[in-house]
């Protein structure tokens, strides 16, 4: 396994290969997405790439995708989250690392991208969801800056 990975704007013949991974990732967290959520991903990946090619990052090492952030900057309804284009900010809608390529600085190099590029495109804040048992990445972001501006709930009916 080689140590070198490249950051890159994803090129549309992997969004495939990305899905899988997404897939698998959710996997890990506790829960097998259906195919027609991951369709729907797809098409709001390949939506959000063709607004902007540098919105959706995604690491290659050895060859395949290893991790993925994806970078919203306009008013967009995600997952019960609406990021309004007047807080003058952008939202990261995902970010993802193969099990097998973290703790190698992947999804670090990811975040601080997208921070980034926020910057460049004038904006003066960018935020996101994590779920609550998700500790590895509340680390992640706490780490990189992020702190919790409010709590988001949920109850099963």
């Amino acid at each position: 396994m080689s140590n070198m990975f490249q950051i890159s704007s994803l090129p549309e013949e992997r969004i495939v290969e990305l899905a899988v991974l997404k897939k698998q990732c959710e996997i890990e967290m506790g829960w097998d997405p259906p195919q027609n959520y991951l369709d729907e991903w797809v098409k709001a990946v390949l939506g959000i790439r063709q607004q902007d090619l540098n919105l959706v990052k995604v690491a290659i090492v050895d060859g395949k995708v290893a991790g993925c952030c994806i970078l919203v900057k306009q008013l967009h309804n995600y997952e019960g989250v609406v990021m309004d284009i007047t807080w003058n900010s952008t939202y990261i809608w995902d970010l993802f690392v193969s099990k097998e390529q973290r703790n190698r600085g992947i999804g670090t190099k990811l975040l601080n991208d997208a921070i980034e590029y926020s910057k460049l495109i004038g904006c003066d804040k960018t935020g996101l969801l994590v779920k609550y048992q998700n500790e590895r990445a509340k680390r992640l972001f706490e780490k990189a800056g992020f702190k919790l501006f409010s709590h988001y709930l949920i109850r099963r009916l």
